[in-house]
């Protein structure tokens, strides 16, 4: 029996301490239950504020990447595209018939021009069809102290596209649209040259003007001998054609050296104007401020005085042709400055009558030497003269040479003639003060009355203006 109590106290010893073991380990198993309800309320807190994170850092890359696309469409578009333009303005007087007689205080020229590249290496398989290609516009707002919106020329001057290169070679280039009439030196100071013209006033008698059509260029490849020709509609009128007779122009030019420059041009039109639609006729070239019109034309209240006596005006509205030869040669040297001389003949072939038929002469002298010619001191100013005419130089014949003496003198002028002389400073790259004084002459024919002789003769102007350029 003893031993029997002895075997259960021993068990009993042995029972107690598993049973205490045991609730230890259900408590620290319940413990860790609990902590794990919570770790894992943690994680589930931690994982949406990753991907509360991820979804921010993906927005922003998003906004990122738009905002690098637009910087770079922007910086792209002002790589292709440039903006320039010019203006003068100032203080402007002159004598009856003169460029500056309905002016005084005036913005006297104001333009804006925009090139855009659109491109490189034009091709069809290995084939170059041009090296590059481009677009240029010009907003023509005020020439001669006038807003263009609505008077001639209007607001456009030179609109084309371009492609150059044709063919991968220099010789062939091609503008398609309106452009200057590349005839003479002359119209190389209009539009974007007009800020390289060293006096306020243009030339009374150089050609130029804009055009529609296609104009070709090219050179060889020391730009030591190249040519400029054209194919136009031949009208002063912005893409006006009454007879689709197209004008074509030509001119071929020389570098031989540095300091010799020379072209010549030749230019011819068809008929211009119609007498069936009534449309007088009106030629694309410009000689300074006249272009080919029938005689009487413009001013049919004025008297033709032709051969000495009044006649009528000329009897079609049309003018059958136009023929243009002209030369001009440019002397350069550090020392005694730039010496340019042109001239040529412009023929207008009336219809119906050749006795309305005019040759009109013109000329250029102009001389410019910068002021680092004489010392370094003097190297933002320079000096300019100038002599230049046009005319008929027919005592018995006459023209309209400056259509502001048209509706005064109409078609009785003989001769036009202008001497200037104009200082420059360059006050800065982009900007001019200029000064100009100029004489001017008007010949009429014989026969001419008293009345229309008092409005010509000699006048002065004088002209004082700012010019900026970028």
């Amino acid at each position: 029996m003893r031993r029997r109590f002895a075997v259960l106290a021993i068990l009993a010893a042995i029972a107690l301490p598993a049973r205490a073991e045991d609730a230890i380990t259900r408590e620290r198993f319940e413990a860790l239950e609990r902590h794990n309800a919570e770790l894992a309320v943690h994680n589930q807190d931690l994982e949406q504020r990753l991907e509360d994170l991820e979804q921010r850092d993906r927005e922003r890359t998003r906004a990122g990447n738009a905002e690098q696309n637009d910087f770079g469409a922007l910086t792209d578009w002002a790589r292709r595209i440039r903006i320039s333009g010019s203006a003068q303005a100032g203080y402007l007087y002159g004598g009856e018939e003169t460029p500056f007689e309905d002016v005084s205080f005036s913005v006297w020229d104001a333009r804006l021009f925009l090139d855009a590249d659109l491109g490189r290496e034009i091709k069809v398989g290995d084939t170059t069809i041009a090296r590059n290609a481009g677009f240029t516009f010009e907003w023509n707002i005020v020439r001669l102290g006038q807003i263009q919106e609505g008077s001639s020329p209007g607001p456009v001057g030179e609109t084309y596209i371009e492609l150059q290169g044709l063919g991968g070679s220099r010789w062939f280039n091609a503008q398609v649209g309106r452009f200057l009439i590349p005839v003479g030196e002359n119209y190389l100071l209009y539009s974007k040259g007009y800020k390289d013209n060293p006096f306020i006033t243009n030339t009374v008698g150089g050609p130029w003007w804009w055009d529609e059509g296609v104009r070709l260029y090219g050179s060889d490849d020391t730009s030591r001998f190249g040519y400029v020709a054209s194919i136009s509609n031949g009208e002063t009128d912005f893409s006006g054609d009454s007879s689709r007779d197209p004008q074509y122009t030509l001119k071929l030019w020389a570098r031989p050296s540095s300091w010799l420059y020379a072209s010549v041009s030749a230019l011819h039109s068809g008929q211009t104007g119609s007498d069936k639609d009534g449309i007088q006729a009106s030629g694309a070239l410009w000689l300074g401020e006249t272009w080919a019109t029938p005689v009487g034309s413009l001013t049919p209240w004025i008297p033709v005085y032709q051969n000495g006596v009044a006649t009528g005006r000329a009897p079609s509205a049309e003018v059958d042709s136009t023929t243009l030869f002209g030369a001009d040669l440019v002397l350069t040297s550090e020392r005694l400055g730039r010496l340019w001389l042109g001239g040529g003949r412009y023929a207008i072939d009336a219809a119906q009558s050749t006795s309305f038929d005019r040759d009109l002469y013109y000329w250029i002298a102009e001389w410019v030497l910068h002021g680092d010619s004489i010392g370094p001191e003097l190297e933002q100013f320079y000096l300019a003269l100038r002599a230049n005419g046009i005319g008929t130089y027919d005592a018995n014949k006459g023209y309209v040479l400056a259509v502001q003496q048209a509706y005064t003198l109409g078609y009785n002028e003989r001769s036009l003639a202008a001497y200037s002389i104009a200082l420059g400073w360059n006050l800065t790259r982009w900007t001019t003060l200029r000064t100009e004084f100029s004489h001017q002459n008007v010949s009429l024919v014989n026969g001419a009355p008293r009345s229309l002789r008092s409005a010509a003769g000699g006048a002065n102007y004088f002209g004082l203006t700012l010019g900026a350029a970028f």
